[in-house]
């Protein structure tokens, strides 16, 4: 409880929200006995006045707070005892007490209102930033280097889960299973024809081959020497990118390659 010196007169205004015998009283209320006995003034005169029913009223409505929440009769002893209000009727009542004490009022009892209006908020804690774990981070590189590349969907899953093996060796059971699953619904890479082996079918050369791909808007050439074709999205209906050997080194490549479907759309 905070008490402010009138001249000689001690007059208590509510700090924090506590309580005064069996009656809670919010921060702020001022205890409105007080104010008057210092001032040689009666609360009951302040109370019956027209215009002061009225503003209560008005105060009520506009900040929603119940007039008999606005103004607590505390019975009691000493200096809790008596009418507390809330400080904007604290404030009227100055007023109407003297011009003096309307300016003492207005600077005084309102500090402990505007004081809870900027007092800061507690900094909320930030969460740690998420992290990846490597092993994902290299699944994630894996993915969007596959579809950069315009692997074929199952190719870049197995890509991701290669990558993410590597980097964490015990992922390698649940690895295996995963690829085998992907196998199950792929068809074999050996099923999907090189420009070779379709234009042995169809009495065509690779190069040949390739050309006629490319002019049906089935595949395009790239600036890659390493894979300088790719298919269109039309194209992946009957071919995708296949990883394979690279002849004369053990590293893998990635060719386009065709279902033995590709032949019968040749020959049309």
């Amino acid at each position: 409880m905070l008490t402010h010196k009138w001249r000689d007169s001690e007059i208590n205004q509510m700090l924090q929200d506590g309580q005064i015998a069996k009656y809670t009283v919010p921060k702020g209320y001022v205890n409105a006995t007080q104010m008057c006995a210092a001032n040689g003034k009666f609360w009951g005169h302040y109370k019956e006045r027209k215009s002061t029913k009225a503003y209560w009223q008005e105060l009520s409505n506009d900040i929603g707070i119940p007039i008999s929440s606005l103004i607590i009769e505390v019975s009691g002893h000493g200096s809790t005892q008596g009418t507390w209000v809330h400080a904007e009727v604290a404030i009227d009542l100055a007023q109407w007490v003297s011009i003096p004490f309307r300016v003492w009022a207005n600077r005084t009892l309102m500090k402990v209102i505007l004081s809870s209006e900027v007092e800061p908020k507690p900094a909320q804690e930030q969460e740690p930033p998420k992290t990846l774990a490597p092993s994902q981070e290299a699944a994630q590189l894996a993915l969007l280097v596959g579809e950069f590349a315009g692997l074929e969907k199952s190719l870049t899953a197995q890509l991701a889960i290669n990558a993410a093996t590597i980097v964490n060796p015990a992922l390698k059971p649940a690895a295996d299973e995963l690829k085998s699953a992907i196998a199950c619904t792929n068809v074999s890479d050996d099923a999907y024809l090189k420009p070779t082996d379709i234009g042995e079918v169809v009495g065509m050369s690779a190069v040949s081959v390739n050309n006629w791909l490319v002019h049906a808007g089935l595949q395009y050439r790239t600036d890659d020497r390493k894979i300088p074709y790719r298919p269109t999205e039309s194209g992946k209906q009957w071919g995708r990118m296949v990883a394979a050997i690279a002849k004369g080194s053990n590293q893998t490549v990635f060719q386009l390659r065709w279902l033995p479907e590709i032949v019968q759309v040749i020959c049309q």
